[in-house]
């Protein structure tokens, strides 16, 4: 420990009367015997823990934050354009102001419906998929693919036997 504080002194002295690389030469003495500063892992395990509490709390405060300003500003914006504006331009920006919320509500609104027929696609091929994922599905689904097949062969051969309709009868029961 006390190594140090004979280099200091050394240094001290080189700077005082004037010899620059002597001075640069202790300067470099001075800090290779300061002891290296290593914080401890316990340390380092709260720092990493507090930073990460730290923007987790922030990341949700963040878009409410920007939402609330973007808010502030545009209702601010419109009152002094209001206030500014003769009563023409105050009651065509009233209509401005109007279509948008209207178109924005119209967006939201497909939106939604979107999102619900989205969902409803999602349950039937969840379904389809969980029919072939079983065998008895596969059976049934083989099974009914047969009877189609076997319907539309003796359509096709009706259709090409030329069959003619007599003449209608009334039938009375």
């Amino acid at each position: 420990m006390g190594r140090w504080r004979t280099h200091v002194e050394t240094w001290l002295k080189a700077e005082q009367q004037g010899a620059d690389d002597a001075a640069d030469a202790a300067f470099g003495h001075v800090f290779a015997t300061l002891p290296a500063v290593e914080p401890s892992p316990a340390f380092v395990a709260r720092t990493v823990e507090a930073a990460w509490a730290a923007a987790g709390a922030r990341r949700p405060v963040v878009p409410l934050a920007v939402a609330a300003a973007a808010l502030l500003v545009a209702g601010a914006s419109g009152v002094v354009l209001s206030l500014a504006l003769a009563g023409g331009a105050a009651r065509l920006l009233t209509l401005a102001t109007a279509l948008s919320s209207a178109s924005l509500l119209s967006l939201l609104t497909a939106g939604t419906t979107l999102a619900g027929w989205s969902a409803a696609v999602l349950d039937a091929g969840t379904v389809v998929a969980a029919a072939i994922g079983n065998p008895y599905g596969v059976a049934a689904l083989t099974a009914i693919e047969l009877v189609a097949a076997a319907v539309l062969l003796l359509l096709y051969r009706l259709l090409r036997s030329g069959v003619e309709w007599r003449a209608p009868r009334t039938y009375c029961f």
